[in-house]
């Protein structure tokens, strides 16, 4: 198996600035490891259409995207993992009769239920995204890899009661992203390694939050975000600076993979 470093970088709050660009000195950064014959990976909660102008900017060309759903290695789809629509029918039927509005995630599209959602509008805005087209059943009639529903913190409680084949991360105060249980960003990884005979000894990953907890536990050198939440430090080999200061060229510095 190839011994090479492959190091995953969480896009929020970690290879993104809080202006949601990439730094100039993280691009300089990954150029060089990239120079050295590291492997950079994007490993996002978003969709690889969210995040065309980071690939762009950085040079990178493999994504494990939607939290472990979907896999892209070189510009090439090498693993996906649709959501069932029975399960999806299931839950958004439950979120209708509550009143909570949800949007729907696939590799080109995302699609919401409402077009005037203060929620909605308020998430889009924090990642600096476009209030999505309406679309109430792209599930039905494409695959789709990830939803979200917008709920007030601690109304996730009652869908994880009902739809234990789901897990609810919450990744704002706007709502929860939704995948299927027992996966995460950390599946999506092991399949990249698997098919790409890719070793696990040499990994690292950076990251700032809840939905890299399983990332952080599958790699070999975690890397926190000085951002990052107490939780995800505490499962960290090494703490940067935050994404706002360098944060990425000083952990890669860190964890000696750049002079």
């Amino acid at each position: 198996m190839a011994d090479k470093p492959v190091i995953f970088f969480d896009l929020d709050g970690t290879l993104l600035t809080s202006q949601l660009q990439v730094a100039a000195s993280s691009v300089e950064a990954i150029k060089k490891i990239r120079e050295g014959g590291a492997e950079p990976v994007i490993a996002t909660g978003r969709a690889i259409h969210e995040i065309e102008y980071v690939l762009e900017a950085t040079g990178i060309t493999s994504c494990v995207a939607m939290n472990g759903q979907y896999v892209m290695y070189n510009g090439e789809v090498i693993y996906e993992n649709p959501l069932l629509v029975e399960e999806v029918t299931a839950l958004h039927a439950e979120a209708s009769r509550n009143g909570h509005d949800m949007a729907f995630y696939n590799a080109e599209k995302i699609t919401v239920t409402a077009e005037d959602s203060e929620l909605i509008r308020k998430n889009y805005v924090r990642v600096g995204g476009e209030y999505p087209v309406v679309d109430s059943c792209l599930y039905e009639n494409e695959p789709i890899h990830l939803m979200l529903i917008f709920c007030e913190i601690g109304e996730e409680i009652h869908y994880q009661e009902q739809f234990p084949y789901f897990q609810f991360v919450r990744n704002s105060p706007y709502g929860c992203d939704i995948y299927p249980a027992g996966t995460s960003k950390a599946t999506g990884i092991k399949q990249l390694l698997s098919l790409k005979k890719l070793s696990l000894e040499n990994t690292y990953a950076f990251g700032d939050g809840l939905n890299d907890l399983e990332m952080f536990d599958l790699v070999k050198h975690p890397v926190a975000m000085g951002n990052a939440t107490e939780i995800l430090k505490q499962s960290a080999s090494y703490i940067t600076s935050s994404h706002d200061e360098d944060g990425i060229q000083n952990g890669l510095r860190l964890c000696g993979l750049l002079k």
